[in-house]
């Protein structure tokens, strides 16, 4: 009779530092997003329910500490966390580069806080642009590194939905170093923004991506087309999708402050999302991955 040889104790240990670590870098990020969407919630009641034109406004406000150093550890932690798919990793790691320049690169007074001059101070505009350089640098080794040095992440290039999102990545990123370098008083006035309408697509798209692997998996075994779509991933991206028209049609013709609902809300599907995925990959990196996102 032979019998079953259980893993050696530093390997089990290892395998479960592995897992407590992936455990704590999506609970940081869950944590990281409540942190920000309350102090701006704190910062609402602080002003007598008064709410600004969007959340970015804030960075003008006494939560401009919070705003900034929430968003940049965000940003690091998806860079750092390893989607299961070439797509699904491209995806976060381009929305953790663009967390930085939405932190450093701060919307226009005018648009934050209804002034009259859209100019920002000059040391104001000293520090980003420092910020700015610093950013674009550090992201250029980042990527050099992620292709040449780490092995794991080497795939990008190996599947088609990887190359397409690494692509649109690497062409969006020369955009804005471009116009930085180039056009700094249009980067000023429209990095921030620009910026911030590219990550919220990158959110949507990942939840989205999501959908679809379930929906494969479920295919996979067996489960009917109506069923294998009713999941909370499918929900989550039609939820988002119907925020975004009903912001941009009939709730910005009513409300000034449609920019900071539709971010609010979008910040909130997005915290709500990652929970969901928290709780199905709980028990990750240990449980068989491949299954769940297309590459």
């Amino acid at each position: 009779m032979t019998s079953v040889r259980s893993a050696p104790p530093h390997r089990q240990g290892h395998r479960h530092e592995m897992q407590a670590t992936y455990r704590y870098l999506r609970l940081a990020i869950i944590l990281l997003t409540a942190l920000l969407l309350l102090s701006v919630a704190l910062q609402i009641g602080a002003d007598d329910g008064e709410v600004l034109a969007s959340v970015s406004a804030y960075y003008y406000t006494p939560a401009r500490d919070v705003f900034v150093a929430s968003l940049c550890a965000i940003g690091t932690c998806l860079i750092i966390h390893r989607g299961r798919s070439d797509t699904e990793d491209v995806l976060l790691n381009f929305a953790g580069y663009l967390s930085f320049i939405v932190a450093f690169v701060p919307t226009s007074p005018a648009h934050a806080m209804s002034a009259d001059s859209a100019r920002l101070p000059d040391d104001l505009t000293q520090a980003l642009t420092q910020n700015t350089w610093a950013v674009l640098a550090v992201v250029l080794v980042a990527f050099i590194l992620e292709l040449v040095v780490v092995p794991q992440r080497e795939r990008h290039l190996h599947t088609r939905g990887g190359r397409i999102v690494l692509i649109a990545g690497l062409l969006a990123y020369l955009g804005l170093a471009g116009v930085f370098m180039f056009a700094r008083d249009t980067f000023l006035a429209y990095g921030h923004g620009a910026a911030a309408i590219i990550l919220f697509i990158c959110v949507v798209a990942l939840v989205g991506i999501n959908a679809t692997a379930l929906s494969r998996a479920r295919a996979a075994n067996g489960i009917g087309r109506r069923r294998r779509w009713a999941n909370w991933y499918s929900f989550g991206f039609v939820l988002m999708l119907v925020t975004v028209g009903m912001v941009l049609g009939p709730v910005r013709v009513v409300l000034p402050q449609w920019v900071f609902v539709l971010e609010a809300a979008l910040i909130l599907q997005f915290m709500a999302f990652w929970v969901t995925q928290t709780v199905e990959r709980w028990h990750a990196p240990t449980r068989p991955a491949d299954s769940l996102v297309p590459g």
